[in-house]
């Protein structure tokens, strides 16, 4: 019998810092504690950052992969929030600049792996690197994470551009990062929505919002999760409804 395919989401965006990282730990963390099979997989992969905000120094990376001979799976972590979890490495010229060739033995390994979780997300650089396009396209589900920012738009509307372009992908999964409320989240996707439809010619999918909240900055400096002492603060919430729509997919 053929085994079912996980659902393998990428969360990217166009510019950094707008929160692609905290989407995917918390979005994972509130699936596995749904009783859904998660795997993380960091996949920025010369400034790996998902480590950090779990708290984890991890003993091997993807950069043992490529260039060691480590296993894929004696890279993965089972953390305490209960999802699994691939980490990059951070500072590593060699893997900012891999060849098409490592990139898809990444993939590769990355597919034996994923048939063993319900749901697999990979937290992606910033941008339009040859990594980011490919991750991709690895995926089955693109997530774009935006803010209020001008340019964090424009840059978002850049990378489904390119993504679209270079794979004929056309459809998008909108998460609207730390707005005031919804009336604003969904007046910033409305925006990019029409710009797509414009020039591109196909909607986007609004996949939530997640608003400015204080409970947000104090979990990554104290580099836990929001699905512990803090499900109850309106970004949890938020993250949540967004995690709650992605089940869907399956």
């Amino acid at each position: 019998m053929e085994s079912k395919r996980p659902v393998i989401a990428s969360i990217s965006s166009g510019k950094g810092g707008v929160g692609k990282t905290f989407v995917t730990v918390n979005v994972g963390a509130y699936l596995a504690h749904q009783g859904k099979k998660v795997l993380i997989v960091d996949c920025d992969l010369g400034l790996a950052n998902v480590d950090i905000m779990l708290g984890i120094k991890p003993k091997f990376t993807l950069k043992e992969v490529v260039f060691g001979d480590t296993d894929i799976h004696n890279v993965a972590i089972h953390t305490k929030h209960g999802f699994d979890f691939v980490p990059a490495s951070s500072g590593a010229a060699e893997m900012v600049q891999l060849m098409y060739e490592d990139i898809e033995r990444i993939k590769e390994t990355l597919g034996k792996l994923a048939q063993k979780y319900d749901l697999v997300i990979l937290d992606t650089g910033a941008g339009i690197s040859e990594s980011v396009l490919q991750f991709n396209l690895f995926a089955n589900k693109n997530v774009i994470v935006l803010n209020r920012e001008l340019t964090s738009l424009t840059d978002a509307y850049a990378t489904i551009k390119v993504i679209y372009q270079a794979f004929g992908r056309d459809s998008f999964n909108i998460v609207v990062n730390t707005t005031r409320n919804e009336e604003e989240a969904k007046k910033i996707f409305n925006h990019i929505d029409s710009i797509c439809k414009r020039f591109l010619g196909f909607p986007l999918n609004y996949l939530g919002y997640i608003v400015y909240d204080e409970a947000v900055p104090r979990s990554i400096m104290r580099q836990e999760v929001l699905m512990g002492n803090q499900r109850q603060s309106a970004s949890a919430i938020n993250c949540a409804s967004i995690a709650q729509q992605m089940v869907t997919w399956q």
